[in-house]
């Protein structure tokens, strides 16, 4: 290993010892445009190289930290529904969580600055720090190895740059919320080759769910070092800590399915209160940095690495576990004693090393432009956790619905404590090549092998890209891709103790893209087949065992825009239209929708902001979000207690339309906002796993902010 790592990092080591020259001044970066989902120049660090979008045979979407800010958006989940293929899926109801392209990507698809941020437990991420997300639609594992078959999420963070610019706001809401922020950036010395830039956020608030409470503290600073002209090395720190009273999932029954004693009130709580109250902890401490080196106009190298640290702790963390005194008449629950599951006193520690190091080719060969990216990557998680004693009998801490004690002792057990550890490492090769044909077409071609571990099981697989666009006209070019994914299936052994290989996945995907009438116009429009394949399923003999015969496809249509039809005005729609479901199983039935895939989902945004006159500055905006019914859960659960699984397990989630606006006032350096979520109080459930973990939508909020730029 020591090995390994010496030769991925000495590459970085030889431009620096080189010498420092005198320093280039880096410009002010730019503000983003509100939402940019490809453009003629655009670009995302996603993709590992600086070639256009419109020039990248793949779907990437990006939302600026501008359209976070103006919409006063805090949570990932609500960053990514302009982002179409993208939904919500089931993390508890509390934990950053969604699906792309009709596939959980909940796990092992959030990277930040392009190192994947794992955390076994699940965590929210901070959006504060961010310079933009960025959706790589598809298989990404050409570039980053096990990765998820819908795509991945990558955040990138704020950095340096050469001038003094100080944001500072403060914003009040719903369930008692404050907040106080300040983004920073100066230069360190008169020449700009030292500069510096400090991302700090204190959010506390109350939640809708009754005992839920939320507070963070969160701290991001950044040096970069302009070593030479053409060198340069960003340290980028991060810090959060998270001390919240999380809320928990409800039952289907009273929510989305009828109870013979009514509907579940909104803030209704699983969690019990006062002393009791559930209690959710994360202390995560990052440190890392990105290093780029141009050697002359051919050779290009630049390195990313990363250690992060997180503790994670939880106690009675309540969840739902069927009704004691369960009853079905027609279809209705009679019941309203829920049993209920108690997590924890629960400790996790996590440790993450990656580092990811790539040199870049430019050259030109018998009339075709190339560039090619070479890589090597290396990633390694370790984690210990144990639990003291919950309690996973659900009659021992029951909660009567019409009279809920929420004072009652909670009963633990002891004899439930376990304790257990793992290690994973990756180490990938990977090689592509850009080639420009003309001025219309360019071809791509990549592949990548990957040594992975996990738990004492070892896998190795080679995944290959291929691709291609042609430019139409100006500004629109038809693109087109064939691509493979593979994820470890760790944990999964056959009657023969055998462990399963790994989860393959395939991707055949063509469409459009444009940035047309000066970049006032942009978008794209996919079309896409996915098949996931050796998904673990029961083994028909034996259910405590796994077989590897299970299949699913997703396969649909994307269509994202923006339009500025004049400078005032900001129009953006992104639409899916899925059909993801079972093709070959075990267990599930074939043809099954696949869970929390609405067959059609659509968010439209418009905003107008008053170019001149006595009321330059005031904006306006508003937010239409719909996603159609969908199937919430693929799994037979035992309703009847007769140890098979029954048809009264499956259900629906209703369609809903949930409606967002807001205000602004911009005044020389002060801008002033307010917006309204869920504007006509809409009851909605974005996302179940089964029968007993159904998130409600939250209700109507409020949040206003004053900040000022210096």
């Amino acid at each position: 290993m020591r090995k390994t790592l010496c030769l991925l990092l000495i590459p970085a080591a030889a431009p620096i010892l080189a010498g420092a020259l005198p320093a280039r001044a880096d410009d002010a970066a730019a503000p983003l445009e509100t939402v940019i989902v490809t453009g003629e120049h655009a670009k995302a660090e996603a993709a590992k190289t600086d070639t256009p979008l419109i020039e990248n045979a793949q779907a990437i979407s990006v939302v600026s930290a501008a359209a976070i800010k103006d919409q006063g958006i805090t949570q990932l989940a609500d960053a990514l529904r302009g982002v179409a293929g993208v939904t919500r899926s089931s993390t508890y109801g509390f934990y950053d969580s969604y699906q792309i392209r009709g596939f959980d990507a909940a796990y092992g698809s959030i990277y930040l600055d392009g190192l994947v941020s794992a955390n076994v437990a699940g965590t929210n991420n901070e959006l504060a720090g961010l310079e933009q997300v960025e959706v790589l639609k598809g298989p990404a594992s050409m570039l980053y190895g096990s990765a998820p078959l819908g795509g991945i999420v990558n955040l990138v963070s704020k950095r340096p740059f050469n001038a003094t610019a100080i944001d500072t706001s403060l914003a009040t809401g719903a369930y008692g919320l404050f907040e106080a922020a300040i983004d920073a950036n100066t230069p360190l010395t008169g020449d700009g080759q030292f500069t510096a830039r400090l991302n700090l956020l204190y959010r506390d608030s109350g939640d809708f769910v009754e005992f839920s409470h939320k507070s963070r503290l969160f701290i991001a600073p950044a040096i970069t070092w302009a070593i030479a002209p053409q060198t340069s090395l960003t340290v980028l720190g991060r810090y959060q800590r998270d001390n919240d009273r999380p809320w928990s999932p409800v039952t289907a029954y009273g929510t989305v399915l009828p109870n013979a004693n009514g509907t579940l009130p909104i803030d209704f709580s699983i969690n019990s209160g006062g002393s009791q109250r559930a209690i959710e902890t994360q202390d995560q401490s990052q440190i890392g940095y990105v290093f780029n080196h141009k050697f002359n106009a051919m050779f290009d190298f630049s390195q990313t690495l990363r250690y992060a640290h997180r503790e994670t702790y939880w106690n009675n963390w309540i969840f739902a576990a069927g009704f004691l005194d369960h009853a079905l008449v027609n279809g209705v629950e009679q019941g309203h004693i829920e049993g209920r599951y108690v997590y924890g006193p629960f400790f996790q520690h996590d440790e993450d090393f990656a580092v990811d190091s790539r040199f870049a080719v430019h050259l030109d060969t018998f009339g075709a432009r190339h560039s090619i990216l070479a890589g090597v990557d290396y990633r390694q998680n370790q984690e210990r956790h144990e639990d003291q004693g919950g309690n996973f009998d659900p009659a021992a801490n029951p909660l009567d619905f019409l009279h809920p004690d929420y004072d009652e002792v909670l009963i633990h057990d002891p004899l439930s404590a376990y304790a257990d550890s793992g290690k994973s490492r990756q180490t990938g090769l990977y090689l592509q090549d850009h080639l420009n044909i003309g001025e219309r077409l360019t071809v791509t071609a990549g592949g990548r092998y990957d040594w992975a571990s996990a738990s004492g099981q070892r896998d190795e697989k080679f995944s290959p890209r291929i691709g291609a666009t042609y430019t139409v006209l100006p500004g629109a070019a038809l693109y087109a891709s064939w691509s493979r994914s593979f994820v470890p299936q760790t944990g999964y052994l056959t009657r023969s103790g055998d462990p399963l290989p790994p989860e393959t996945g395939r991707n055949i995907e063509g469409g459009v893209k444009f940035a047309l009438f000066d970049n006032s116009l942009t978008g794209m429009v996919s079309v896409f087949d996915l098949v996931r394949r050796n998904v673990a399923t029961s083994d028909p003999v034996d259910p405590m065992f796994s077989v590897v015969t299970g299949e699913q496809e997703s396969k649909g249509v994307e269509v994202e825009a923006s339009w500025k039809p004049a400078p005032a005005w900001t129009l953006s729609l992104a639409y899916a239209n899925l059909d993801a479901h079972v093709t070959r199983d075990n267990l599930f039935a074939v043809g099954a929708e696949l869970p929390n895939v609405p067959r059609n989902s659509v968010n439209v945004f418009a905003e107008y902001v008053v170019p001149d006159g006595p009321l330059a500055g005031l904006g306006a905006n508003a937010n239409l979000q719909y996603n159609d019914s969908k199937n919430a859960t693929t799994y037979p659960e035992d309703v009847d207690g007769d140890g098979i699984g029954d048809a009264a397990s499956f259900f629906r989630l209703p369609a809903y339309a949930i409606v967002d606006a807001g205000l602004s006032y911009r005044f020389r350096e002060w801008t002033l906002r307010a917006s309204l979520n869920n504007v006509f109080d809409k009851r909605y459930y974005p996302d179940a796993c089964c029968l007993d973990r159904v998130t409600p939508g939250a209700p109507r909020s409020w949040r206003v902010s004053l900040s000022h730029s210096f």
